[in-house]
C-alpha cells in the first residue's frame, strides 16, 4: 500500500484557484478527503486559507485542520483532480 506522507502531488492550478473562490465566499463547504493514514472522511467547514508546508500545498479549515491538496476528493460534490472516476459506478 502506498504511503500518503511520501511524495505530494502537485495539484492543477486550476483547482488551486477553486479553492481560493470558497476562501473568498465565506461559507461552509462539502469537502471529502483521505488522512495521513488513508481513512476517508468528510466535513463541512469554512476554507480559510492555503498554505505551504514541508513543500506540500493545504487548505486550513474554520477548525483548525489542514488538509493536504492532493488528499482532497471532492469538494461541493466536484472531484478534485486524480480522483474524476472515484465514484464511478462499475455496475
Amino acid at each position: 500500500m502506498e504511503d500518503l506522507k511520501d511524495t505530494y502531488n502537485p495539484i492543477a492550478e486550476a483547482f488551486r484557484e477553486e479553492l481560493r473562490h470558497y476562501i473568498t465566499q465565506k461559507k461552509y463547504v462539502s469537502i471529502q478527503y483521505f488522512s495521513d493514514i488513508r481513512e476517508y472522511l468528510s466535513v463541512k467547514a469554512v476554507v480559510k486559507d492555503l498554505f505551504t508546508q514541508a513543500s506540500a500545498e493545504y487548505i486550513l479549515l474554520n477548525t483548525g485542520e489542514g488538509i493536504r491538496l492532493d488528499r482532497i476528493i471532492r469538494v461541493e460534490g466536484k472531484p478534485a483532480p486524480g480522483f474524476e472516476d472515484y465514484f464511478a459506478c462499475a455496475c
